[in-house]
């Protein structure tokens, strides 16, 4: 027997063990009120950060606001650099680049005024009746709303390169998939058919051997 289908099995089980062996898991890790884990998939390099935990009073809003929960939030990692380089691109979208330059430039105003104010505070006439705090306040507030632009576009930016990866996890298993599923078929028509010429062979061999013991053999006419 030729056994041709061991060929196609063994690359069948190698590809399984493939796929056991795809993920690197990190230790869970305790960082205040967080619990962070880290993945590594090696098919695509792609590198995961999983959450969870979150507590408002470890948000250091005074005020409140919607603070992050995480129940197994599924967070893609890459460096700094690259993701400074993709928040500049999403910043640089029509939606957020007027918006930011406006606030950069009320910051920038209002950073000025402020300096002049402390300079020139019971000299300037012009300056006299304008209120530091009402100042500070402005600022505080633009400074707010660019703080929350940024974050937005950091959700954005979050929201589109998870979907990427994750189409670039669903392509390799879908490879993966459909590896196994064509060494399993070859080394399956393989057997299949070496099980049928051993079968063929085997009814041959007894014809013969019936024949033989009765001696009865074929005779040309």
């Amino acid at each position: 027997m030729k056994k041709l289908w061991l060929f196609p099995m063994i690359f069948f089980l190698l590809i399984l063990l493939a796929g056991q062996l795809r993920w690197e898991k990190g230790p869970l890790q305790h960082v205040d009120a967080y619990q962070i884990q880290h993945l590594k998939d090696h098919w695509t390099g792609q590198r995961w950060v999983i959450l969870y935990g979150g507590l408002a009073e470890t948000s250091g809003d005074p005020e409140h606001r919607p603070y992050p929960l995480y129940s197994g939030e599924w967070l893609p990692y890459f460096p700094q650099e690259e993701l400074d380089l993709r928040l500049e691109e999403v910043l640089g979208r029509p939606e957020y680049h007027g918006k930011r330059q406006l606030l950069q430039q009320k910051i920038k105003d209002l950073e000025i005024q402020a300096a002049r104010v402390a300079e020139n505070k019971g000299k300037d006439s012009f300056l006299a009746g304008v209120e530091p705090e009402a100042i500070h306040q402005a600022l505080s507030e633009a400074t707010w709303e660019l703080d929350t632009l940024y974050t937005g576009a950091k959700k954005v930016l979050l929201a589109e390169y998870r979907a990427e990866a994750k189409k670039r996890e669903l392509l390799a298993t879908i490879i993966w998939g459909l590896l196994l599923v064509v060494t399993f078929s070859v080394a399956l028509h393989y057997f299949i058919a070496e099980v049928k010429r051993w079968k063929q062979v085997h009814e041959t061999y007894e014809i013969v051997e019936y024949v033989t013991k009765n001696n009865r053999y074929p005779l040309g006419k």
